[in-house]
């Protein structure tokens, strides 16, 4: 984790750099490259004995490389490097042997899942008013993004215990899909859909499937140089 650290650390002073750079009048210059992101995560309701309790969150950030594809900066392609953070409430309890998940009523106090996920995103870019000298302008940013897990945990809590377990077998590390941001200056609206399905394992102690299941975000995206 301190090595991640450092990484963004040095991508903030490459950033700032650009920053400088883009002063010039004339010049293609670098924008957005910073970003965070905060979101509600919901999952597809399939099968219907899934439930959601609570709120589930995520919390992305990263260095996202533009390039200019005109001389304004007004269209551009963008490909980064970031972190992702999720959490989901539901009711579906992961356990260390078969069956590997089961279905719960709503009599426990806490079932969260939480994983960590380095991405690689990018984008399409198209910038309305934009120079190298106007900084707030609205833009619109398609794309999608390619995550891999390194590290997920569940933690578990009834009247009867108090359950954590780590490195998850059940889930999918490798995920993908389709991401949007609009939005006027540095505050945007955010959206993603998981198009593979989280969970790996297909049937519960009851016979019933979770691969179909998929992830929604929405939230807001804030691009800070």
């Amino acid at each position: 984790m301190k090595q991640v650290i450092s990484f963004f650390i040095s991508l903030l002073t490459t950033s700032s750099i650009f920053s400088q750079d883009s002063l010039l009048v004339g010049k293609k210059y670098f924008e957005d490259q910073i970003y965070v992101g905060i979101t509600y995560n919901t999952l597809t309701y399939e099968p219907k004995e899934l439930e959601q309790k609570g709120i589930s969150t995520g919390f992305q950030f990263g260095f996202i490389k533009d390039i200019p594809l005109n001389k304004k900066g007004s269209f551009a392609f963008a490909l980064g490097l970031g972190y992702s953070f999720n959490s989901y409430n539901h009711n579906i309890r992961i356990n260390q042997e078969e069956p590997l998940y089961t279905f719960i009523e709503n009599t426990y106090q806490k079932n969260k899942l939480i994983t960590h996920s380095i991405e690689l995103p990018f984008e399409l870019r198209f910038r309305l008013t934009s120079s190298p000298t106007i900084y707030q302008f609205w833009r619109i940013y398609i794309g999608g993004k390619i995550g891999y897990i390194y590290s997920s945990n569940t933690h578990f809590v009834d009247e009867l215990s108090d359950v954590k377990i780590r490195k998850l077998s059940i889930l999918d590390q490798i995920y993908y899909g389709p991401q949007i941001a609009i939005g006027y200056n540095a505050v945007n609206v955010y959206a993603y859909y998981n198009l593979n399905p989280i969970f790996i394992q297909s049937e519960s102690s009851d016979n019933v499937g979770i691969s179909d299941v998929k992830k929604i975000s929405v939230g807001l995206q804030f691009y800070i140089f």
